[in-house]
C-alpha cells in the first residue's frame, strides 16, 4: 500500500479528526468538573488551572461539534447566555482565572438546582447562593453557573475594597472562595485581612483554618475547605518564591 503524498493535508483537514480532538477535550472538560483535587491527589492550584484550561478548551470544541447540525450562524449570534460582569480584579479580569475559581468554588459549594434549607437554616440554591431565595426557587444548571460567575465577580469586587495588597493568583481565589463562604463584610473586618495588608502573607493564610464554625459549631466539612483553601493559599506563595510553608491535612 502507498501512502499518499500529500497525507498530512487530507489527515489534518479531515473532519473526523477535528470532531475526535474535539470530542476528547469536551469529555476532559466534564471529567475535571466532576472529579476533586483530593480523589486524583493533586494540589488544588495545579488542579484548577488544568481544569480551567479545559474547560476554556471545551467551549471552542463543543463549537466544532456543532458545526455539522443546522442553525450555528443562530447559535453564534445568540448572547442571551451571556454572562454579563464587571471586569475588576485579578480574577474577574482573566477568563482562565474566573474558570478556575468557578471550579474551585463551585466544586465546594455543591451545586443544588432547587432552594434547600443549609446546617443553620438558611434557604440557599444553587452554587450556596443565599440572597433572596424563597422556599419554591428553582434554577437550571446554566442559570446557577451564571449566578455563580457573577456572584464570584462581586465578592472579588467587594473584597478588594479592603484587600489594598498585591497577592498571587492562587492566593485571592482562596480567599475569594472564604470571601464568599463567610461574606465581605466579615472578610474585610478579619484579622485575615489585617495581616494581609500589613505583608504577613502566610499569616493570613494561616487564618483561614480558623473560619470552620457555623452556627457555634465546628463543621468537619468546612474544616477540609478551609484547610484546602488554606494550602491554595501557601501553594501561590510557594509558587511565587514569598514562603515555603508545610502543611498537614487536618484529621
Amino acid at each position: 500500500m502507498k501512502l499518499s503524498s500529500n497525507w498530512k493535508t487530507i489527515l489534518f483537514g479531515s473532519w473526523s479528526v477535528w470532531c475526535i480532538t474535539a470530542g476528547l477535550i469536551s469529555l476532559m472538560g466534564f471529567f475535571f468538573a466532576l472529579v476533586s483535587p483530593g480523589l486524583l491527589g493533586w494540589n488544588s492550584l495545579y488542579f484548577a488551572i488544568t481544569s480551567a484550561v479545559f474547560q476554556a478548551l471545551a467551549i471552542p470544541a463543543r463549537l466544532i461539534l456543532q458545526r455539522r447540525f443546522s442553525g450555528l450562524s443562530q447559535f453564534r449570534s445568540d448572547l442571551s447566555g451571556m454572562v454579563k460582569t464587571r471586569r475588576v480584579g485579578a480574577i474577574a479580569g482573566s477568563g482562565v482565572a474566573l474558570a478556575a475559581a468557578i471550579t474551585f468554588i463551585g466544586g465546594w459549594e455543591g451545586l443544588r438546582t432547587e432552594a434547600y434549607r443549609d446546617v443553620v437554616g438558611v434557604w440557599t440554591v444553587c452554587y450556596g447562593e443565599t440572597r433572596g431565595v424563597r422556599a419554591q426557587d428553582r434554577y437550571s444548571e446554566v442559570e446557577c453557573d451564571e449566578k455563580l460567575a457573577l456572584q464570584i465577580t462581586r465578592y472579588e469586587a467587594a473584597l478588594d475594597k479592603c484587600l489594598r495588597v498585591q497577592v498571587p493568583l492562587g492566593m485571592k481565589i482562596a480567599l475569594v472562595s472564604w470571601t464568599y463562604n463567610v461574606g465581605a463584610g466579615a472578610a474585610c473586618s478579619s484579622t485575615l485581612v489585617r495581616k494581609a495588608n500589613a505583608g504577613d502573607l502566610a499569616g493570613a493564610c494561616d487564618e483561614l483554618k480558623r473560619w470552620n464554625k457555623a452556627g457555634g459549631r465546628v463543621w468537619r466539612g468546612l474544616t477540609r475547605r478551609r484547610f484546602s483553601e488554606m494550602e491554595m493559599c501557601h501553594a501561590a506563595l510557594r509558587e511565587a518564591g514569598l514562603r515555603n510553608t508545610g502543611l498537614r491535612e487536618p484529621a
